[in-house]
């Protein structure tokens, strides 16, 4: 494990001891999941945000609906594929 990072032992020490692995290898996993927290809080922040602007642009748009005349063609050929596929 040592030659495959290529760990070099402190200086005035011959050889690499597992302390040193192993306090270099907890630093790092440390700073790794507290930067892993930064950015989960940060991708959630934005998550929030964008959430919010979605409500806020659909809240504005109105749909308006309009009664449909029971004897337009439209109304007529809905009526006879509805009583076609219950068939």
């Amino acid at each position: 494990m040592v030659n495959y990072f290529g760990l070099k032992a402190k200086p005035g020490e011959k050889e690499v001891t597992p302390n040193y692995v192993f306090m270099l290898w907890f630093e790092f996993c440390n700073d790794f999941k507290n930067i892993w927290k930064k950015q989960s809080k940060n991708i959630s922040k934005e998550l929030k945000e964008a959430q919010e602007n979605i409500k806020k642009i659909t809240a504005d748009k109105h749909v308006e609906t309009k009664k449909v005349n029971a004897n337009s063609l439209k109304e007529r050929l809905r009526q006879k594929e509805a009583s076609a596929s219950s068939s």
